[in-house]
C-alpha cells in the first residue's frame, strides 16, 4: 500500500507543493515579524491593503479561465502555446479595463494616490504573467519547478526586508520593491517553461481563441464577480466602514492563515487535474475515490484549523507587538472559515472536473446574495465583527450546497454527518472552551483528540489505495 502510495502522481504532485510551501511559508512568516516590527498596525494596514488591491485586479483579470487553462492542458499539451499567447492577450486587455475602472472607484470611495494606483496597475500585471505560466506546469502535472519557484521567491523577499527595510521607510516603496520580486518570479517561470520544452503546439487566431476560452470559463468568471464580496472585497468593506488599523489585524491574520490557505489551495491544484482525466477515463474510480477521499480531507482539514485555534493565541504572543493581540480572536475566526472554504473548493474542483460549472455558478450566486450583505454589516465591527460574519454566513449557504452536491453527482460521502457533526464540535472546544486555559491543558486535549481521530482517519484512507 506506501509503494502505490509514493508510486501516485497525485502524492507527488501534492508533496512537491507541499513542502515547497510549508518551507516558503516559514520563510514568509518570518519576514512578515520583521515587517510588523517594522511597521505599526496602521502602516502594514495599508501596505497589505496595496497589495489586496492589486490580487482583486488580478482575480478579475483571470477572467475565469484559470481551470480551464489547467484541464485543457491536461487532457491534450498541445493548446499549451495557444493558451499561454492568446491567454496573455486576454489578461492584459482585462487588467487594463479594469484599472481604469478602480481609478474611477478610487475618486468617489477610496484615498489612495495616483502613484499608488499606478503601481497597483503593474503589481497586477506582473502578477498576471506570473500566474499564467505556473497553470502550464500545473496543466503538466510537474508540480516540482512550481514549489521550487515559488520558494526562491519567498527568499528573496526574506532577503530585502531584513537587508533593506528599516523604520521610517515609505510604504510605497515597500511596495515597490514587492512589485520587483513579481517580476522576478514571472521570469523564472518563464524559463523554467523553456527548459522543460513546455512550449507545444499551434498558434490559433486571438479571435478564434479568445471566443472559445471565453465559451468555456464564463461559469467560472461569473462565479468569480458574484463571490467578490467573500473573496477579495474585505479590505475594501473594512477601508470603507473601519479603518486601516482593522486592515492590518485583518490582514495578518489571513498571513498568519497563510501556510495552511496555501497547503489546502496546492493540494487541489494538485487533483484536479488528476480528477479531471479520471472523470473522462474511469467513472467508476472517480466515485470511489471521492466516497472515501472526501471524508479523509474534512477530516484533515478540520484537525488543522482546531490546531491552530488552541495555540494561536500563544503564538501571537510571543511572535508580535503589543499592539497586534487583538488580532488573535480574527486569528481564531477565520480558520474556521478556512475550513468551510476548503471543502466548498473541492466541491467546486470535483464539479469542474466534471463540467459542471453552471452548477457552481448557481452556488455562487446563493453565496452573493446571503454573504454579501452580513459582509457588509459586520464589517462595521472591524476585523472581528466581519469575521464573524464570514463563518456565519458562509456556513448556512454551505449547508444547501452541499445537499445539493451530493444529491447532483448522485454520490454518497461516507460518514459525512458525523463529520460535520465534529467539526463544530472541535470549533467549540478550541474557540470557546479552551480560550482561558493554561497551555498544558491545550496540549492534554490536543493529544487526546489526535489519539481518538487519527487512527480513525487512516482506517477510511486505506481503502482509497487497496481496492
Amino acid at each position: 500500500m506506501i509503494k502505490k502510495i509514493l508510486g501516485n502522481i497525485v502524492f507527488k504532485n501534492f508533496s512537491y507543493l507541499t513542502i515547497g510551501t510549508i518551507i516558503a511559508q516559514l520563510i514568509s512568516l518570518v519576514t512578515v515579524l520583521k515587517i510588523t516590527s517594522i511597521l505599526n498596525p496602521d502602516d502594514y494596514g495599508l501596505f497589505t491593503f496595496l497589495i489586496a488591491q492589486g490580487m482583486l485586479l488580478l482575480r478579475i483579470g483571470d477572467l475565469g479561465n484559470r481551470n480551464i487553462v489547467i484541464r485543457t492542458i491536461a487532457r491534450d499539451p498541445s493548446h499549451t502555446n495557444d493558451l499561454l499567447w492568446n491567454g496573455a492577450i486576454l489578461r492584459v486587455l482585462a487588467i487594463i479595463a479594469l484599472s481604469l475602472i478602480y481609478y474611477v472607484y478610487n475618486h468617489y470611495f477610496g484615498s489612495l494616490s495616483f502613484n499608488n494606483l499606478f503601481l497597483i496597475f503593474i503589481f497586477s500585471l506582473f502578477s498576471c504573467f506570473a500566474n499564467l505560466f505556473e497553470l502550464i506546469f500545473h496543466g503538466n502535472q510537474k508540480m516540482l519547478p512550481s514549489a521550487v519557484i515559488n520558494l526562491t521567491y519567498s527568499v528573496i523577499w526574506f532577503v530585502i526586508v531584513f537587508f533593506v527595510l528599516e523604520k521610517g521607510i515609505s510604504i510605497t516603496y515597500i511596495f515597490l520593491l514587492y512589485i520587483s520580486i513579481t517580476l522576478i518570479k514571472g521570469i523564472l517561470y518563464l524559463a523554467f517553461i523553456k527548459y522543460y520544452k513546455l512550449f507545444k503546439g499551434k498558434i490559433q487566431s486571438f479571435r478564434v481563441s479568445s471566443k472559445q476560452i471565453i465559451k468555456e470559463s464564463w461559469p467560472y468568471f461569473a462565479m468569480i464577480l458574484i463571490l467578490l464580496p467573500l473573496t477579495s472585497l474585505a479590505n475594501n468593506f473594512l477601508d470603507i466602514n473601519s479603518n486601516n488599523i482593522q486592515i492590518g489585524y485583518f490582514n495578518l491574520s489571513e498571513r498568519l492563515l497563510g501556510p495552511i490557505s496555501l497547503v489546502v489551495g496546492m493540494s487541489l491544484s494538485a487533483i484536479f487535474p488528476n480528477l479531471s482525466a479520471m472523470w473522462s477515463k474511469n467513472r467508476e474510480k472517480f466515485y470511489r475515490y471521492l466516497s472515501i477521499g472526501f471524508g479523509v480531507y474534512m477530516m484533515a482539514s478540520m484537525l488543522i484549523c482546531f490546531i491552530f485555534t488552541l495555540f494561536s493565541k500563544e503564538i501571537v504572543i510571543l511572535l508580535f507587538p503589543d499592539d497586534y493581540t487583538p488580532a488573535i480572536k480574527v486569528c481564531q475566526m477565520q480558520v474556521w472559515y478556512l475550513f468551510f472554504t476548503s471543502v466548498d473548493s473541492l466541491v467546486g474542483v470535483v464539479l469542474g472536473a466534471a463540467n459542471r460549472e453552471k452548477l457552481i455558478l448557481r452556488f455562487s450566486i446563493v453565496y452573493f446574495l446571503i454573504c454579501t450583505p452580513v459582509l457588509f454589516y459586520s464589517s462595521k465591527y472591524g476585523a472581528l465583527g466581519i469575521s464573524y460574519g464570514y463563518v456565519i454566513s458562509y456556513g448556512a449557504c454551505l449547508i444547501y450546497v452541499w445537499l445539493t452536491f451530493k444529491k447532483s453527482l448522485n454520490i454518497k460521502i461516507k460518514y459525512d454527518l458525523h463529520i460535520w457533526l465534529l467539526a463544530i464540535s472541535l470549533f467549540i472546544i478550541s474557540f470557546y472552551l479552551t480560550a482561558d486555559i493554561s497551555l498544558i491543558y491545550k496540549l492534554i486535549i490536543c493529544l487526546a483528540v489526535l489519539g481518538l481521530l487519527l487512527p480513525y482517519s487512516f482506517k477510511l484512507y486505506k481503502p482509497l489505495f487497496v481496492k
